[in-house]
């Protein structure tokens, strides 16, 4: 395909998200090494090879293009990396004046589905934090995640994060199996195509949802499960909330009352440590709840 820019990043942008392996897309299409030269942009596919990735990948040829060509966009590259940073750092006013730039330039329209989602997600979170407004969040959230979620047999990292903020805004039946069914299915995938941060997201998601339940067996489980993979992706700001909810099942379920306080102490104290003094309130406000003196 004789064009001016590389389409394998976007190809494999959408392969990743999508949970595809290398093997799976080419399968009966092309082989192999053909992918993995589109995707290191050494070449670009022919239209007929485009055509028959796109199909596979479920996007249209002039959505790939129009994205390829937007990663070239020296602005928009500028204000995704500006938006990540601050999303990461968690400062909602820096995020809303870049969304306001990417607005201004109408931008957004053109995005892929995924990166609209990674967008509207922020906004949520802003609708949530900043505004207090739960019912448009909450609506924003519900439409995001119909821009690309057909069925559970497979759940990209936006909708598991979109999931998650639907969980921690509505216990219903249909977020709860939602949540579930989309750990599940990061759990089953090959440890290389996993996805650890949206598999953190959602246990810690589903270890509020069994606090507020009270549901101290699952809560212990969840829990266990979400130090282990925090520690795995190095992710420090989760760790205090899980060896505080262990702490705390154990404490509840009688299984060694002292460790569980021991537990609940050492929680936090590893949030005064790195200096997470909200979540230390969170998690003091959490034993007071309970009658459990940690002086």
């Amino acid at each position: 395909m004789d064009i001016d820019f590389k389409l394998g990043s976007v190809i494999k942008e959408i392969r990743e998200d999508k949970g595809y392996s290398q093997t799976e897309l080419c399968k009966d299409i092309c082989h192999i090494n053909t992918i993995r030269n589109i995707e290191k942009n050494t070449t670009s596919p022919s239209f007929e090879l485009l055509r028959a990735l796109a199909g596979r990948l479920g996007e249209s040829i002039d959505v790939m293009i129009r994205n390829a060509e937007l990663k070239r966009n020296a602005f928009y590259v500028q204000q995704k990396t500006q938006l990540e940073k601050y999303a990461e750092a968690y400062d909602l006013d820096a995020c809303e004046s870049v969304l306001s730039l990417i607005d201004s330039a109408e931008l957004y329209p053109q995005l892929l589905a995924s990166e609209q989602q990674f967008i509207d997600r922020i906004r949520v979170v802003i609708l949530l934090y900043t505004y207090k407004d739960v019912d448009r969040a909450y609506s924003l959230a519900e439409k995001s995640l119909l821009k690309t979620f057909k069925k559970d047999a497979y759940f990209t990292r936006e909708e598991c994060l979109l999931i998650n903020l639907l969980l921690s805004m509505k216990q219903t039946t249909k977020n709860i199996e939602l949540a579930k069914k989309a750990l599940k299915w990061i759990k089953k995938r090959d440890s290389y195509l996993q996805d650890t941060y949206a598999f953190v997201l959602l246990v810690n998601g589903l270890v509020m949802l069994s606090y507020i339940q009270e549901d101290w067996f699952e809560l212990l489980d969840y829990a266990t499960i979400g130090e282990k993979a925090a520690l795995k992706l190095d992710k420090s700001r989760f760790i205090p909330n899980f060896i505080f909810m262990q702490g705390l099942a154990t404490h509840k379920l009688m299984i060694d009352p002292n460790f569980g306080l021991s537990e609940m102490k050492r929680a936090m104290e590893y949030a005064l440590l790195i200096r997470q003094l909200d979540n230390y309130q969170d998690l003091y406000a959490y034993a007071r709840k309970h009658n459990i003196d940690l002086s």
